[in-house]
């Protein structure tokens, strides 16, 4: 598994405190050396603005090239530098799609997130939707599963109304950004292709793999992607602090291992989203790429948490829903 990164992605800030902080990726590095998997690192092609553009418009990228030192909303701060490292951000992502393009699993340690920038705003940490511009470049069928505890509003958005690209999201319900909603379907041509599981706050690995087994699985099964993207969002886990979920590290382990299988552990990309617990996060990460190697790494965050009477039940609607349009 080929990782795909760049050091001035340390560069980006908000402000002290931030949770979504250069000590991520720091993290991040440092388990996966300690783990001996720091090996087969690469650093990505430039993007232009008309990778960019696929998905986002003029105005939009022309305000975050102006920069300044300004909040685009209550948690995502503009900076002089924030258009280059965006932009650097989103060619992480590209570089790891261009990688599964031609076969290889790859991953991209990226940073700023990217799922909840939209077409024409930035926001919740995100200014450029790297799996978006990822999947724009790519011009493949692409099944896209963000496993994110919030809701991927941006790339939810920017794909709606298409049919070539099917998105995924299993996500807290009643969580940020207040979207993700059950009967968002996908609209026009797109009909069907966008597909939300909002799950029971607290809901862990048994609803997290039920979801998977019984809608997400089918539903890619009947799509046949030719590309497979994860956004992989760390803050489901039950040890983050900015949702109320409860996956443990072998629950993530194992949806992702079940995606990579899915592939036949080809075409397959992972783009980094949320994960502010730093050390969980880094233990998913590396949980994932030792797994490629078919390596075990010691699980710190292995707890088992009780789920919600309610979780069963968040479930069957779901799968109800999907299955006017899909055979489930």
């Amino acid at each position: 598994m080929v990782i795909i990164h760049h050091e001035d992605l340390m560069e980006h800030d908000h402000w002290p405190q931030h949770p979504e902080s250069p000590f991520r990726l720091r993290s991040i590095r440092k388990k996966l050396e300690q783990e001996g998997l720091w090996t087969e690192v690469q650093e990505p092609a430039p993007l232009t603005d008309e990778d960019l553009l696929r998905v986002h418009s003029r105005d939009h990228v022309d305000r975050i090239r102006k920069g300044g030192n300004m909040p685009l909303d209550p948690d995502t701060m503009l900076k002089d530098q924030t258009f280059q490292l965006a932009t650097l951000a989103a060619a992480v992502a590209t570089e790891s799609v261009q990688r599964a393009l031609k076969g290889e699993m790859s991953f991209a340690l990226t940073r700023p997130p990217g799922h909840h920038a939209r077409a024409n705003q930035a926001g919740g940490f995100c200014y450029f939707n790297n799996v978006a511009v990822a999947v724009g470049k790519a011009k493949a069928r692409t099944a896209i599963v963000d496993l994110d505890a919030h809701h991927g509003n941006g790339t939810e958005e920017i794909f709606y109304y298409r049919d070539d690209v099917l998105f995924i999201s299993l996500h807290q319900m009643e969580g940020y950004p207040g979207t993700g909603h059950l009967q968002d379907v996908g609209a026009e041509q797109g009909l069907g292709y966008n597909i939300n599981i909002p799950l029971e706050i607290g809901s862990g690995n048994h609803s997290y793999m039920k979801a998977y087994e019984e809608i997400v699985e089918p539903i890619l099964r009947a799509f046949s992607p030719d590309l497979l993207i994860v956004s992989l969002g760390v803050d489901a886990h039950y040890s983050d602090t900015l949702s109320n979920m409860n996956l443990n590290t072998p629950g993530y382990l194992s949806i992702c291992q079940r995606l990579m299988n899915f592939m036949d552990r080809r075409n397959v990309a992972f783009v980094l989203e949320g994960g502010y617990h730093l050390r969980a996060t880094a233990e998913v990460v590396a949980s994932v790429v030792s797994s490629f190697q078919g390596k075990q790494i010691f699980h710190e965050y292995a707890e088992e948490r009780p789920e919600p009477p309610g979780a069963e039940g968040k479930l069957i609607q779901a799968k109800k829903e999907h299955g006017k349009r899909w055979t489930l």
